[in-house]
Order: structure tokens, then C-alpha cells, then sequence
């Protein structure tokens, strides 16, 4: 919806580049261009992933959790921003800022209200621990697509996220801004990572049978011939279950760039 793109959405496969143009109205000859990486394959090879992606100026992180599977949301966070910290304490000197996206929101706004609050309350103290900013989405409510749209929007062509409103209710679609929200509108003490997990598995426990560091996702046929589907289905597949990146990091860079 933000690059205004006309085919239906799929799955990120392993790591996909995109981009946004849009014409500066002061000087209408010159074109502000967004550059988008979005990654699907593994998250414990994430950490190799960020270092080789090329940043300039101002930059945003995005996590994207899944609301409905809150057993596994809180993992999904812990290993995307140690990575991002790994990547920080050898990168440039750029600002850094941080989305957490929370999706799937049609689905766990039918949770119970009890399930609802510690979810909640626990995302709401990781932004804050983070400094960053946190928002529900669902791509089945209009009204989330469009407020989504208008901050990628702001933070890709604009000076970062202008919106003011801000919504902790429980019961609505979270929208904090980092720095907007504190330990005692929370409801609990001022924490470290260890001790909101500590108190979010005490309520909602870890679901051990799913590893959430490999992303399954799946593919549509694209091509007339079955086998050729079979064969892409493989190499992606193989794509996913390697251990390290095989490459010249110099290559992926100068080829990245």
C-alpha cells in the first residue's frame, strides 16, 4: 500500500529490495527516493543479513510480529533486536531509529481481555526499554492500512514520524511514539529485558514445539510448468536451511550498492 503497488502482496522471500520515488514540491525536478529491505528467510542469520545492507543519513528498523501467536512474539523481538545491536556496535554513526509493527491485529482483538492486557502491557514495556515506537496493524481494517501508510510515508519522504496520536487502551489498536509513554502509565517497575520475559512467560508460556527462527512461507505457482515450481520451491528451501552466507562480503556490498 505505501508504494502504492497494484499486484496482490506475498511472502518475503529470503531478503527483497524495493524502492519509493517522490517528487521534492520545492524543487520539482529533484526526486526523494526510499529504499526498502525486507527480510523473511531465517532470524538467526539475521545478524549476518543487516551489517552488508547499505545505510545512509536517517534510517528505520521495522520488527513485524505476528499478534495472533503470542507465544512466540516475545522470541521473535528478543532475537531481531540482538541482532540490530550487533549490527549498531559496528556501524557508522547514522541515527537509528525502531519500529515495532504488530500485525495480524483482526485476529487478536478476539483474544481475552486478560490475554489482551499482558500482551500489551509486555510490548508496551519493550518499546519503552527500546526507545521505540509501537504500532498495531492489520491489513483487514482500513483505518490501521491508512495510519501504517502515513507513517512509512513520513519516515521515508518526510523528517521522521509526525503523527501525535497516541492510543494504550488494551481493548484498541496500540499506537505509542517512542517517548511517549513511561513506566508508571504502564502499570509496572522500571525493567530490564530479563525480568519482562520473566514475567511474560509466568503468564503466557513459551511454546517450545515451534522454532520461530526459520519463517516458512509458501509459493504460488508462477510458471506454467509444474516441475519448474517444484524447482524454485527447492533452491528457496535450500536458500533457508543454510547455516552461513557462502559469499565475498565485498561482492554483496559493491552488488547491493
Amino acid at each position: 500500500m505505501f508504494l502504492e503497488k497494484l499486484e496482490t502482496p506475498r511472502n518475503t522471500l529470503v531478503l527483497e529490495y524495493s524502492f519509493g520515488r517522490k517528487t521534492n514540491l520545492k524543487q520539482a525536478i529533484d526526486k526523494n527516493v526510499c529504499h526498502i529491505w525486507e527480510y523473511g528467510g531465517k532470524l538467526d542469520m539475521l545478524k549476518n543479513v543487516l551489517p552488508v545492507l547499505p545505510k545512509t543519513k536517517n534510517y528505520y528498523y521495522c520488527i513485524m510480529v505476528d499478534l495472533s501467536k503470542p507465544k512466540t512474539l516475545l522470541q521473535t523481538i528478543e532475537i531481531c533486536l540482538h541482532a540490530i545491536n550487533e549490527t549498531q556496535s559496528i556501524s557508522d554513526n547514522c541515527v537509528t531509529n525502531l519500529i515495532i509493527l504488530c500485525g495480524k491485529y483482526d485476529l487478536f482483538k478476539n483474544f481475552d481481555t486478560e490475554a489482551k492486557k499482558i500482551v500489551c502491557s509486555t510490548l508496551r514495556s519493550v518499546a519503552l526499554l527500546n526507545d521505540a515506537h509501537l504500532m498495531f496493524y492489520s491489513s483487514k481494517e482500513s483505518m490501521l492500512v491508512k495510519r501504517a501508510k502515513d507513517i512509512f510515508n513520513s519516515i521515508g519522504f518526510e523528517n521522521g514520524i509526525s503523527i501525535k496520536d497516541k492510543q494504550t487502551n488494551p481493548t484498541k489498536p496500540l499506537f505509542i511514539n517512542k517517548g511517549a509513554d513511561t513506566w508508571e502509565n504502564i502499570g509496572v517497575a522500571r525493567s530490564t529485558f530479563d525480568e519482562i520475559k520473566q514475567r511474560y512467560y509466568s503468564k503466557i508460556p513459551l511454546d517450545s514445539s515451534g522454532d520461530v527462527t526459520t519463517v516458512k512461507t509458501g509459493l504460488k505457482k508462477t510458471h506454467p510448468e509444474a516441475d519448474i515450481d517444484k524447482l524454485i520451491a527447492l533452491k528457496y528451501d535450500e536458500l533457508r536451511e543454510m547455516e552461513t552466507l557462502e559469499i565475498d562480503i565485498m561482492s554483496i556490498v559493491d552488488y547491493l550498492c
